[in-house]
């Protein structure tokens, strides 16, 4: 019956299958988290009686013998800690950009600009509040320093059409705007090959056949009352192009919450779906009987948190699940304000966020690292925050955000957007042109965070320590280290072959110690370096001394 059932799962009911070896999905194992890193196991030893020797071998123990039993460990991780790596943060030179995607030998980006304050008659933009009505531009480059922006007369600004914006979302008679988006890459899709993700005004039309249809999916608190006497309910939209020029936006909302702020999108290859991350609010509900006596008093009480939505074909999204928010071991006056969701570059199963973490005791607030095995449950990676801020009086001594997207930039760099501001995040100010409170006078900044290509997180050891990885399939048969080691450390490697035992001549008492600092150390073995693993799946196991190991190359 159990093989007539194995069969049967085989040719349709499962789809995959679990454990070990995994197939990774670069040449690289970067430790943002313990996905790699085996658990360790144990065991009861019971020393057998004389001639029953492989007796009963894998039975369970069902009662004491009345022998003492040995505890013995095999693979156990111990003396290791993650520590996540501070950046450095690099201004932006003159008239460069932020790169949002790498992509066909160059970088590429969309950034938004404002509406000019030129008459505009076929335009809907005094009709959105200021900040919710942002349009699209785009620029490209070869070396994410000089951009090009081209002249592709699609949309008229100031007169004219000799521009690069590429999106705008108050024409015929449109009032929907543009507000906390992005733009990504869909490698599943060719004619929908990009994709952007919004957030935008609703009409009552939209709303009421939005939750005709999906009726337990609509976020009350997208249903703000005026502000300022501009509409206020929001909604999620989204839009696709084939080349990221031209866009077509979708003509129904992808979810109604009020995802204010940065939101975040992707494709996961592994489950076949896009993934929103979204603002999300942790707040009770209002007791009943009172649901419509001030219905925007969740502002002051709700905690801003971060969001989790999915879809299969990018035209409705689930609604989103708190994934982040202000848990047991933060101060209850920190928030999560943006989710800064992205991956390592060229490795799009290891997930990474980057969120600010707004302080109101104080207003202001760094970017904290945030990793997950998966993309759907997170932690905080220890080692504080990644981006601080400056001292007070600095272009970015207010508070700091990242945005974007994780990528490798020339001089085996990694980097991400940042910008700061001098002043706290409400003061009022952020003109600096009319400024004349705090810090008169100092603009922000902008520019990238950066790490050392790989050094993002590490496995720290800081006296002795030893762990081993799960069965990967190795792309090579030589291994390189990212690596740093005292003069006094060392990190010693052992291959195991999965299912055959110790790799030969690949044992910890063959390995030769590595010292020093590097990106790319070759590991060798009495000064040979193949794996000799003859396409086996291997576990690589490590013993380590005053060392701090970031990630691991196959080549």
């Amino acid at each position: 019956m159990f093989g007539v059932l194995v069969g049967q799962l085989a040719q349709g009911q499962a789809d995959r299958f679990y454990g070990e070896p995994v197939e990774l999905k670069s040449n690289f194992i970067y430790f943002t988290s313990w996905k790699y890193v085996r658990q360790g196991g144990f065991a009861w030893r019971i020393e057998p009686e004389p001639g029953t020797e492989g007796q009963n071998a894998g039975a369970w123990l069902q009662g004491d013998t009345g022998k003492p039993a040995t505890f013995e460990l095999s693979d156990m991780p111990r003396g290791i800690r993650l520590v996540a790596q501070k950046a450095e943060k690099v201004p932006y030179q003159p008239g460069q950009l932020a790169a949002t995607i790498f992509e066909d030998g160059k970088y590429k980006t969309w950034y938004t600009i404002g509406p000019t304050p030129d008459p505009e008659p076929f335009s809907m933009k005094d009709k959105i509040m200021p900040g919710q009505n942002q349009y699209l531009c785009y620029a490209e480059s070869a070396d994410s320093v000089t951009w090009e922006t081209p002249k592709l007369g699609l949309f008229e600004y100031t007169g004219n059409k000799d521009n690069n914006i590429v999106f705008r979302n108050d024409l015929n008679g449109s009032i929907r705007g543009f507000h906390g988006g992005c733009v990504f890459l869909d490698p599943s899709s060719t004619d929908e090959h990009y994709k952007m993700f919004y957030l935008g005004i609703i009409t009552d039309e939209e709303w009421n056949a939005y939750a005709a249809q999906y009726p337990d999916e609509v976020d009350t608190m997208a249903r703000r009352t005026d502000v300022g006497g501009y509409r206020m309910v929001v909604a999620v939209f989204g839009a696709v192009s084939p080349d990221g020029i031209y866009w077509k936006s979708l003509p129904e909302p992808l979810m109604i919450q009020h995802a204010d702020t940065q939101n975040t999108c992707y494709y996961d290859e592994d489950r076949k779906e896009y993934v929103g991350y979204v603002r999300a609010w942790q707040v009770n509900p209002k007791a009943p009987g009172t649901e419509k006596d001030n219905i925007d008093s969740w502002i002051g009480v709700g905690r801003r948190s971060v969001g989790r939505s999915v879809s299969k074909d990018f035209r409705h999204f689930s609604k989103p699940e708190t994934v982040m928010s202000t848990g047991a071991d933060m101060a209850p006056s920190h928030l999560f304000y943006t989710n800064g969701k992205t991956t390592l570059p060229g490795i799009p199963d290891n997930h990474v966020m980057f969120p600010w973490v707004w302080e109101l005791e104080s207003d202001s607030g760094a970017v904290w690292l945030l990793s997950s095995a998966d993309g759907q449950f997170w932690s905080r990676v220890p080692g504080g925050p990644v981006v601080d801020m400056g001292l007070p009086g600095t272009p970015d001594g207010g508070y700091v955000v990242v945005s974007g997207n994780l990528l490798e930039y020339p001089g085996d760099k990694w980097g991400i957007t940042f910008g700061g501001n001098p002043i706290p995040h409400k003061y009022p100010g952020r003109d600096v042109s009319k400024r004349k409170g705090l810090f008169p006078g100092v603009p922000g900044v902008g520019g990238l965070a950066t790490w050392p290509r790989g050094r993002l997180v590490g496995l720290q050891c800081d006296e002795e320590g030893e762990f081993a990885t799960i069965a990967v399939i190795p792309k090579g048969d030589r291994v390189r280290l990212n690596a740093s080691v005292k003069p006094s450390g060392y990190i010693k490697t052992a291959v195991r072959l999965l299912g055959k035992g110790e790799g030969p001549g690949r044992s910890f008492e063959e390995a030769d110690r590595l010292l020093g600092d590097g990106l790319a150390m070759p590991v060798t073995w009495r000064g040979e370096d193949s794996l000799k693993h003859e396409g086996a799946p291997v576990v690589l196991r490590f013993q380590l001394r005053q060392a701090t190991l970031y990630g691991i190359e196959f080549y």
